[in-house]
């Protein structure tokens, strides 16, 4: 199984038209959204390509491909747009890999700390495993004091942070981070 990460879309139509060439061109399986799907919020700017009527009709094509959480931008009514289940505060992948399975947490990254061991035993997690996150903009990958490994794709829209726009790609052996133009940034390789 392959997964396309994606997060922070804030209705940005156009990248993620650019983002989802690579579903295909990385023979990916499904789609993982990690949030802030159609708004900018008050602290953003609106991307250029803003159109959350296309971001919605767009995704709505990979509705039984994808896997969603729910952001801090993100409201009740917008998952009016979609034909897939997005208001979830977390969720978790297992993946199979050259190491054995491997259980990821995904959330958005407002929610959840992940700073302690004692934050991590509450959310069922434990030292070595990985979090997937967004929030913040700003590609990644961080390891946390509590031992976990804090992966964020980035943004595709609207990076920060000196980062590029950008995504995840999950394989059988690593967690990849592009850029939008489809350059490796960094990579995580699964250890057993």
């Amino acid at each position: 199984m392959r997964y396309l990460v994606l997060s922070d879309i804030h209705g940005g139509s156009e990248e993620l038209k650019q983002a989802l060439q690579f579903y295909k061109k990385f023979n990916c399986d499904f789609i993982i959204l990690l949030g802030d799907l159609l708004n900018h919020g008050p602290r953003n700017k609106l991307p250029s390509s803003y159109d959350p009527m296309i971001v919605g009709e767009i995704l709505n094509k990979y509705k039984d491909r994808i896997i969603s959480i729910r952001g801090n931008c993100d409201s009740e009514v917008d998952g009016m747009v979609f034909d897939f289940p997005c208001n979830a505060a977390y969720g978790y992948v297992v993946v199979e890999t050259t190491a054995g399975l491997k259980r990821i947490f995904l959330t958005h990254g407002h929610l959840h700390k992940i700073d302690s061991e004692e934050q991590i035993s509450k959310l069922g997690l434990n030292k070595g495993d990985i979090v997937l996150s967004g929030h913040t903009h700003v590609s990644g990958i961080f390891y946390k004091d509590s031992g976990v490994v804090n992966i964020n794709p980035g943004s595709i829209s609207i990076p920060k942070g000196g980062t590029q726009k950008g995504f995840a790609l999950i394989t059988e052996n690593a967690i990849e981070l592009y850029d939008l133009n489809g350059n490796l940034q960094n990579s995580y390789k699964f250890q057993e």
